[in-house]
């Protein structure tokens, strides 16, 4: 007891001498208490075995503690802090230089951590004591590197325009921050065209920097200043940018042009001179090279201000008949002396009409044939628009006849007048590339030959008429024999309101007597709700055993009934004229197709077809019975479905099943047929239009319309599975970046959330409803914006708060989410009848105008039960025929075992991305901003890559038309690797213009 009484008053303050006779004491008593001995040993511990700086900034210090503790009875001496891979970024220092430490105190060892570069640093720490137990320890310490944030002001520098070997210095401040010096230096494509007068920043500091820009060579340069706190660091970064010209002025117009006059006349014209670049300069005389042109205007020693333009009168003395050139020489100064020139030009320059070609020759045609060809009207001239004004016919002009001019795809109708005397006005022209097309037919009532005369009338000064001499030949044929289908007539069905439909009529010739066939209109229209999408046909001949179809459209403007007429004549004196009726109603249905149409494109004959499917479901809060599925009476019989329905079935609110669509290619050209779908109580079935095309062996023909850019609309679609926090929360982080992206680059975004989720699972994912959102955009109560466009201010807001759809749920059927949320009645209507929700319908995610994007974030692959092949062929309808370019699927999903996921791979999802043209990324990937971005690039400008639907078998037969006219094949490129046809700068299709592709292809597989 004396010995346990000893060790507490120690404790208390007794001397070391008493310390000495108490540990005698226990030495003597070892034998009989051995416990008692071991209880008075001195024990030290660390508090820690591994201490974690995080990530500090190079050249910051951070310092923290590892406590040496005394969990004995008796003190010890604390001896040693040694750093035992003597790493300078670290300090390692014992308290006092350590001492002796009292039972039940500590005794801090002071670690520091100043990172000297980036990225992970380690060391380890020894801690020596005397104690008798845990008389050495070695802590790990760890510690990360990170980029110095360094001031740099202004973050770009713009040195403007300056002449070539000319300079100019501006002033960046640069602060650091550390106790290290920062080492400035210059990148970029341009580095050696700038410098600076400083390389070295002392540490805490803030000092100015004079950047120099002096430019050996022409054009806009740019560079980038780089300021690093050690080797190899990150820099921070200050952009450069500088152009160079040769000169300060530029000349409007360039060249000066003069008007023509007669010998001995003279004639007075302006050109302006700016000085473009960022310093005044200071004229010193004007001089002309040849004394036929001389200066009105006195310009020495006037001072011109950056950006400034001064006027300069010119005169032209006309000498001798001909054209005249000589140049303006102005001298002046910057930051010397420097001149420039500029061409002047009295060659003439007016409005000169210039026609291609000279002549047309029809050939020979059936009598009752009509053939057109275009003849190209310009301005010759340089200076100023030319007027054309109309045409005059003479000879035997009862045989031909002109369409209204064109510019391509705007017409210019005849203001007065009647053929052959017509009238348009005066419809000005450009110099240049700019020009009017008129299509001129040879229409022959007799044979024989035939010939005329077409004059065209114009403002030019000199020539104002150009006259075509017009021949062609005809021959008695016929009369025609043809077959017209469909019959009775072209049924749309029911087209539901805001809807529209394409299918079309075909004309053959099954005679051994040529057709002759022409003026393919719609001759009645009912108001505009009936056309044809590629406008009218003038003309053609139809062989024996051949014809030719086309496609008849119906965009009914408002609930109704419709009938129309399709009118075609033909070379046959006893049925000159042939028509077509058109009938279709539009009415609300409960039944709605996704997609709404079925496209097998231009497919070879010998090339084996992928069935197509389209989901059939009820878009009512009530059930209905789905009566038939039929092909009704179409062009052909090339269609057949795979899966008819055999007995009448019905379908719960938002149930619905797949039809699967075949098609026989064993008839060449374009094939249409209604698919109508009746139910037990709607009056008029319902129409899904089935479109293909076979072509000759080898023959393949791609169609697109080219988009509008700028505009991207993107429905994420976000898996609400219960292990999709960190996911979703890395997608929240992303947004904001991304929607700043997207208005630098000056996109339009409109974005909507839904979840993987179809049925209800748990209040826990918020919303309203329990996350199964079944495609309706999140959250479905209402309680935020569901349709945020990225010009709202609160936009990142909004939608960072839209992707935390909660983590409830079970099952990820993202696929077919996307397809509920993006067919009817969701994506059309302000409230899903189907549901109690109020106003949980998606109208107004889609812009018809917008491309579109969809964005799958999920752990794990889709489970929605359909082939995703389906999925494809429904993304792919979205915008309609020969828009499949527009929409992409992009999916953030694992793409491999390499990070812990629900899921190895998220195969059914990137199969849709990479059918639909978009991309996959790891969802295991630290950011999402970069995936996201390539979004913003694909919808910030027209696109120029169009994927074929088909392997080409060779480029050289590869022919490329835009608007009907063949681009040179130096004006666009095939990438193998994209299986692409990608325009070059300056080539690319302009919105709304039509792109065909014509190639030898092979069979998929061959």
């Amino acid at each position: 007891m004396d010995t346990d009484k000893g060790g507490t008053d120690m404790g208390q303050g007794w001397g070391w001498g008493r310390v000495l006779g108490l540990a005698t004491v226990a030495a003597m008593a070892a034998c009989h208490e051995p416990g008692r001995t071991r209880a008075v040993e001195a024990a030290a511990v660390v508090d820690t075995e591994a201490l974690d700086f995080g990530e500090v900034p190079v050249g910051e210090w951070r310092e923290r503690e590892v406590l040496i503790r005394n969990v004995g009875y008796v003190p010890f001496s604390a001896l040693e802090a040694l750093a035992l891979e003597g790493n300078p970024s670290y300090q390692v220092e014992l308290t006092n230089g350590g001492g002796r430490v009292m039972p039940g105190e500590s005794l801090p060892v002071k670690v520091r951590f100043h990172p000297l570069r980036e990225g992970s640093i380690e060391e380890r720490v020894r801690v020596a004591t005397d104690a008798n137990t845990g008389n050495e320890h070695t802590v790990r310490i760890l510690g990360m590197g990170a980029p110095t944030q360094v001031g740099i002001q202004p973050p770009v520098l713009d040195f403007e325009t300056l002449e070539v070997d000319s300079d100019r210095t501006l002033s960046l401040t640069i602060t650091n921050p550390v106790d290290l010096p920062l080492t400035v230096t210059l990148g970029g494509e341009y580095a050696g065209t700038f410098s600076t007068d400083t390389i070295t920043i002392p540490p805490h500091s803030t000092q100015q920097v004079s950047a120099k820009y002096l430019p050996r060579e022409l054009g806009k340069m740019g560079a980038r200043v780089e300021v690093r706190s050690c080797d190899g660091c990150t820099p921070s970064t200050a952009d450069l940018a500088g152009h160079s010209v040769a000169s300060a002025f530029v000349f409007e117009p360039t060249p000066v042009p003069f008007a023509p006059i007669p010998v001995h006349e003279r004639t007075e014209t302006v050109a302006r001179a700016r000085n473009i670049t960022w310093r005044p300069v200071t004229i010193s005389a004007l001089n002309t090279s040849d004394v036929s042109f001389s200066t009105m205007t006195q310009l020495d020693g006037r001072a011109v201000q950056p950006g400034e333009a001064v006027d300069v009168r010119m005169e032209f003395a006309a000498r001798a008949s001909g054209p005249k050139v000589a140049n303006l020489t102005v001298n002046y100064a910057s930051d010397k002396a420097r001149k420039t020139d500029v061409m002047l030009d009295a060659r003439g320059g007016q409005p000169t009409l210039a026609v291609a070609p000279v002549a047309l020759d029809f050939g020979e045609l059936p009598v009752g044939g009509k053939l057109g060809k275009t003849i190209r009207i310009t301005n010759g001239g340089t200076n100023g628009n030319l007027l054309f004004r109309g045409v005059r016919a003479g000879g035997g002009a009862g045989n031909f006849s002109v369409n209204v001019p064109t510019r391509g795809t705007q017409t210019y109708p005849w203001t007065g007048g009647a053929w052959p005397d017509l009238q348009a006005g005066d419809v000005p022209i450009a110099p240049g590339t700019d020009a009017l097309d008129i299509q001129v037919f040879f229409e022959p009532t007799l044979d024989g030959n035939h010939s005329a005369t077409l004059t065209l009338l114009s403002s030019d000064p000199f020539t104002p008429e150009r006259t075509i001499v017009l021949t062609g030949r005809a021959r008695v044929s016929g009369p025609c024999v043809f077959e017209l289908t469909p019959q009775p007539a072209l049924d749309f069905g029911n087209v539901v309101p805001g809807r529209g439909a394409v299918l079309g009529f075909r004309i053959g010739n099954p005679n051994r007597a040529e057709c002759a066939v022409k003026d393919i209109h719609v001759s009645n229209s009912a108001n505009g709700a009936f056309y044809m999408p590629g406008g009218r046909i003038d003309g053609g001949i139809l062989a024996y055993d051949t014809a030719f179809s086309a496609q008849i459209a119906f965009r009914p403007p408002a609930a109704g009934t419709y009938a129309g007429e399709l009118k075609i004549t033909v070379n046959n004196p006893s049925q000159p004229t042939v028509t077509l009726p058109l009938r279709g109603v539009s009415e609300t249905s409960c039944l709605v197709a996704a997609p709404s149409f079925v496209d097998f494109g231009p497919i070879r004959y010998d090339c084996q077809t992928q069935p197509r499917r389209t989901l059939i479901s009820n878009r009512c809060y009530q059930p209905i019975t789905v009566t038939s599925a039929e092909i009704g009476a179409g062009t052909s019989t090339q269609f057949q479905l795979a899966n008819p329905l055999t007995a009448p079935r019905t379908l719960a609110p938002g149930e619905g099943f797949e039809l699967e669509v075949t098609y026989s290619r064993t008839v060449l050209g374009q094939h249409f047929s209604p698919l109508f779908l009746r139910t037990d109580s709607e009056p008029n079935p319902l129409l899904v239009p089935l479109l293909a095309e076979t072509n000759h062996e080898g023959l393949q023909l791609d169609q697109f319309t080219q988009g509008t850019d700028s505009q991207l609309d993107v429905l994420f679609v976000v898996s609400n599975t219960t292990t999709m926090q960190p996911y979703q929360q890395r997608l929240k982080a992303a947004l904001p970046g991304w929607l700043e992206h997207a208005r630098q680059q000056g996109v339009d975004v409109r974005a909507g959330v839904t979840s993987t989720g179809l049925v209800a699972r748990g209040a826990t994912c918020g919303g309203g409803a329990q996350g199964g959102e079944a495609g309706r955009l999140f959250p479905v109560d209402g309680s935020r914006s569901r349709v945020v466009s990225s010009t709202s201010p609160t936009a990142a807001q909004t939608l960072q708060s839209n992707v935390e759809v909660g983590v409830c749920h079970n099952l990820v059927q993202g696929l077919e989410t996307t397809r509920q949320a993006l067919s009817s009645p969701l994506v059309d209507s302000v409230d899903d009848v189907r549901t109690p929700q109020p106003n949980d319908g998606n109208l107004g995610l889609l812009r018809d105008t917008a491309r579109l994007a969809v964005v799958t974030l999920a752990d794990e692959d889709d489970h929605s039960g359909f082939a995703p092949d389906s999925y494809i062929q429904f993304l792919q309808a979205m915008k309609g025929p020969g828009m499949t370019h527009r929409t992409q699927f992009y999916a953030l999903v694992p793409t491999d075992g390499s990070c812990s996921t629900a899921g190895d791979s998220g195969a059914r999802f990137a199969e849709v991305a990479q059918a639909t043209g978009g991309a996959v990324g790891s969802v295991c990937q630290g950011s999402y901003e970069s995936f996201l971005e390539r979004l913003i690039r694909r919808a910030g400008e027209p696109q120029a890559d169009f994927t074929l639907t088909a392997q080409p078998s060779t480029t050289d037969a590869m022919t490329v038309r835009v608007q009907g006219r063949t681009l040179d094949p130096s004006q666009w490129t095939y990438d193998g690797a994209r299986n692409a046809v990608v325009f070059r700068q300056g080539a690319v299709p302009q919105t709304g213009q039509n792109i065909q592709i014509r190639y030898r292809s092979v069979c998929q597989g061959l």
